[in-house]
Parts: C-alpha cells; structure tokens; sequence
C-alpha cells in the first residue's frame, strides 16, 4: 500500500467518533490447537489484522476447544470482566458436528447482528461457491461486538476485509457515541470547507478509522497500565480450524 492509498488517522476531539482505541479479544476455537497438537496459525493472522487494519489493541487471547462451554465462558468473561469492544472468533464455524462457535455466540449474546455474516458470505462467494456452508454468526452482548471468522487464515483474512471498514463505526454506535455528529463532521472535513463534493481519496480518508499503532501506545485499563504486544509474526498457510 503506497502513501497515497494508505488510510490516515482520524482527527478525533468531535462528540462524534470516540478517541478510545478498540479494545479486542481474540478466540480461537480449535481441539488440535487446545490439545496443543497444532500450532494456531489463524489467531496470530487476526492479531496482525486488527493492529493493520484497525489500530487496534489485543488485550486478550486464548485458545479453546470446540466445545460450547469453553466458548460461551470466554465470551462472557471478556464481555463483562473485561469490557472489550470487539472479540473475534476463529475456527468452528462450519457443518461439522464440532463446529459450535456460532452456537456459542448465539447463547453468549444478546441481540444478533446477522448482515455481518451475510457481508462476509457475500465476499467469500466472489472466491468460492463453499463459502454458503458456513454459520458464523455476529452479536452483541451489553457493550460488546462478537464476530465469527473462518479459521482457515485466508478466508479469515477475506472476511475480516469484507467488515473492516464498518467495525470502527458500529463499534462507535454501541459505545454510545453520537455517530450523526461525526458524520457531519466527516463530510465538512471532506469538502474542505468549500461546498464541493469530496473526492475518492478524500472519501477513503474520511471512512478510515485507523488508530496510531497498537504496538507502542500504551493505553489505560482500569487501574493498570497496559502495553499492547507486539506485532506477531504472520503466518497466512495452514488448514481450517
């Protein structure tokens, strides 16, 4: 990505887009990976994209089995104890008689966000007809986003692309932010001031919620000062979950 495609940082300071970093748990749903048989390839991909694509901050990261209670306890855990914006699930999400993760979701959540899915099986479809068979599903449970990604980590990264523009700004929405402002905002921004339409580049910018990077910024979580890990190293091969 070159410098004049790259997105660039939002001017935050408006009542209507928030200045807080999203604060993101990952979840990897896979037997081999718990049981330690497999190396979790997929988990590691999705770090890197939510640092790329988002700005944001991994505070969380666990790997379980495909097994609803594990799932649904890590949800819940990372929605109420640790107040996260957004988790994102990898693996579990197909036909398979241990494919439960979007059973969990369900069960975890409080109100269904199902045009999430929908986009991602739209995407996938462009790529491949068996992107139908899948069940991921996305929610919300009090304050938190859930979404189910494929494990395989280039149909996770194809999803993951399908969403990411939108994620900052539902995000922003159950946060309780006042979007409507920010949108105004967005469009004088992008005019410039001068009542002239924006332009492709400027569009692109404007949508972009990208965050100063995750991996040197340390953000304030309760009483404690946390600092984002690193950028893992990525790993984009290996089978689905």
């Amino acid at each position: 990505m070159d410098a004049s495609t790259k997105p660039t940082a939002h001017a935050h300071g408006t009542s209507g887009t928030s200045e807080v970093p999203i604060q993101v748990g990952i979840l990897t749903c896979s037997d081999r990976g718990a049981a330690g048989e497999r190396a979790d390839v997929s988990g590691p991909t999705l770090h890197n994209l939510v640092i790329d694509r988002l700005g944001g901050i991994v505070r969380q990261y666990r790997v379980v089995p495909d097994e609803r209670g594990p799932i649904e306890e890590a949800l819940r855990e990372w929605a109420d104890e640790q107040r996260l914006d957004l988790i994102l699930t990898t693996g579990g999400t197909g036909l398979s008689a241990r494919d439960v993760t979007p059973d969990a979701t369900r069960a975890a959540c409080d109100r269904e966000v199902p045009a999430i899915g929908q986009a991602m099986v739209l995407a996938s479809l462009a790529v491949t007809p068996y992107a139908m068979l899948t069940r991921a599903t996305a929610g919300i449970r009090k304050r938190t986003l859930v979404v189910n990604l494929p494990g395989n980590p280039k149909a996770l990264t194809e999803n993951f692309d399908a969403i990411a523009e939108v994620l900052p700004h539902a995000i922003d929405i159950i946060r309780g932010v006042d979007t409507h402002a920010n949108r105004g905002h967005a469009h004088a921004h992008a005019r410039g001031g001068s009542g002239a339409a924006p332009t492709a580049s400027s569009t692109t910018r404007m949508h972009s919620h990208t965050h100063a990077s995750a991996s040197t910024t340390p953000a304030d979580v309760g009483a404690r000062t946390v600092t984002a890990p690193a950028r893992l190293a990525r790993d984009v091969g290996g089978p689905p979950c």
